[in-house]
């Protein structure tokens, strides 16, 4: 059955085109109605939050290792800057880059391996006396290592012992205070929601999650934005599952969970299936029996355990440096071709009557629909439930148009979507909506090419699988390099796929 709330989610996301959902009608208390029901949440904050925090942190529960590191980091250099200039002061100067890479050498060293040993977990932090022997130990550690490189360099006398005893005595303090802030500041973070919530729709089996479990996701960071209860009904369940991927690309959404009893293994298979089509991480929260058979990356949901069954395509890390080489390659491009693009644009005006640049809605990352500008060289511009494919040959193509696709210059505006964060310079290559309706019917796995950004160029189109697509077979080549490049990605393979481009371009090869 599916609630009016619901069934309004689907009407809502296609008529706002993306707009973030505020729904309030999420239940206080459980009903056996809500089986197959997606139940969206009120607000973008837990129900359990109380009180406003004085201090909101800028990260997830699950940031808080790397952010505890980089501190830890910083406090070793400010120790050993302050060991210097306290020691320069009172008795002799002395040159601080010899301590300094000293200070780097035992930093990295000391939070390489307390990141090794788990120790900048949350659930950790909070341990005192684990913390205390652990920073004590480490510390020491450390500078016997260090103690023992400057012995094995011969630099012994480049290093002063006052400096490196005081460094040692006011970085192991500091890192001892560091933990005490966090062991008193994080269980009130967690309590008042200073920590930035990440947002979460929660799968269940047979009855909603229970009060304790939607607190403890609360208490480390998740709000949870919407919620289906699954049953053996694959009915109700299948039209539950639309209503929350149709939720899912209209919201915001960090993490997805399922929360199954060990009798569900069988029927988690439509729900998997289902959900795959959406580019966020999947996690399941196993019962205890369930827990000791799988070897998936896992980290703690406070006191339960999360195992990660589908990452996304990218990690945080790998999208910020995806995005920071778009913008760099997209802007350098502009500047460096910008007078070319002018003669392109007269050009096409002088040859045809109609718009310089073509326009077309596309869909890119997640099924999300955007704009994809390129140089005009049909004489037709469609865009809608019917759009035929360009073919060798084919007649609307204008006398610059045929050009402009041999040397692929109409490409070229695509790099103002790049800017703008819509596309990528690699990854597969987005098609008109109209065919894009069509292959998911006919092609396996083609909607997983919306798990990542579509790019100007790819991986398919420097393999052979460029231009026209007039039979199932080809599209199926290409959607099967779409996923082995979204499977592979490196930064290094997206340099080797630009080098194959050129090539490609110049040989004219597959154009239409």
């Amino acid at each position: 059955m599916v609630t009016p709330v619901a069934s309004d989610l689907r009407n809502m996301t296609s008529a706002m085109s993306g707009e973030r959902h505020s729904q309030s009608s999420f239940p206080s208390n459980s009903r056996r109605d809500d089986v197959g029901s997606l139940v969206v949440a009120p607000s973008d904050f837990p129900a359990e939050v109380k009180t406003e925090p004085r201090i909101r942190l800028p990260i997830s529960y699950r940031g808080i290792p790397g952010f505890v590191a980089s501190l830890d980091f910083l406090i070793i250099l400010g120790s050993a800057i302050f060991a210097d200039a306290f020691y320069s002061f009172t008795i002799a100067a002395e040159e601080l880059s010899r301590s300094m890479g000293a200070a780097v050498f035992v930093a990295v060293l000391f939070v390489s391996a307390t990141i090794l040993r788990k120790f900048y977990d949350p659930s950790r932090l909070s341990s005192w006396n684990e913390q205390v022997q652990y920073v004590f130990g480490a510390w020491c550690g450390t500078f016997l290592l260090l103690a023992s490189g400057v012995f094995a360099w011969g630099v012994g006398r480049e290093l002063s012992r006052g400096t490196m005893m005081i460094f040692w005595a006011v970085g192991g303090m500091t890192l001892l205070v560091h933990r005490a802030l966090w062991r008193i500041y994080l269980p009130v973070a967690l309590r008042s929601g200073a920590l930035k919530a990440r947002r979460a729709i929660v799968v269940a089996w047979d009855e909603p999650i229970s009060a304790a479990f939607k607190r403890s996701m609360s208490n480390h960071g998740y709000s949870v934005a919407a919620q289906l209860v699954a049953s053996g009904d694959d009915k109700k369940t299948n039209e539950g599952l639309l209503d929350l991927i149709a939720f899912a690309r209209g919201a915001v959404i960090d993490d997805i969970f399922l929360v199954p009893k060990s009798r569900h293994s069988l029927g988690m298979r439509l729900v998997l299936e289902s959900l795959r089509v959406l580019p966020f991480p999947v996690t399941l929260v196993p019962d205890e029996a369930t827990a000791q058979i799988l070897r998936s990356p896992s980290y703690e949901l406070g006191p339960h355990l999360a195992v990660e069954i589908q990452r996304p395509p990218l990690s945080a890390h790998e999208q910020a440096l995806k995005r920071a080489f778009d913008f760099v390659c997209a802007s350098v491009v502009l500047i460096a071709l910008s007078p070319l693009l002018f003669v392109v644009a007269a050009a096409i005006a002088v040859d045809s009557r109609g718009p310089i640049v073509f326009r077309q809605t596309r869909l890119g990352f997640n099924g999300q629909p955007f704009t994809i500008f390129k140089f005009r060289t049909m004489s037709v511009a469609e865009d809608g439930e019917t759009v035929v494919q360009a073919k060798r040959g084919d007649s609307r193509v204008t006398r610059v148009g045929g050009w402009l696709r041999r040397t692929s210059l109409d490409e070229l505006p695509q790099v103002f979507n790049v800017l703008r964060g819509e596309m990528s310079i690699v990854g597969p290559r987005p098609h008109a909506i109209a065919h894009d309706k069509y292959f998911e019917k006919c092609v396996e796995n083609y909607a997983f090419r919306h798990h990542v950004k579509s790019g100007i160029t790819g991986w398919a189109q420097v393999n052979g699988s460029r231009g026209e697509t007039a039979t199932l077979e080809k599209i199926q080549k290409r959607v099967d390099l779409d996923l082995w490049y979204i499977n592979h990605w490196s930064f290094t393979l997206d340099l080797f796929i630009l080098l194959r481009t050129a090539g490609v371009v110049l040989s004219g090869k597959n154009a239409v």
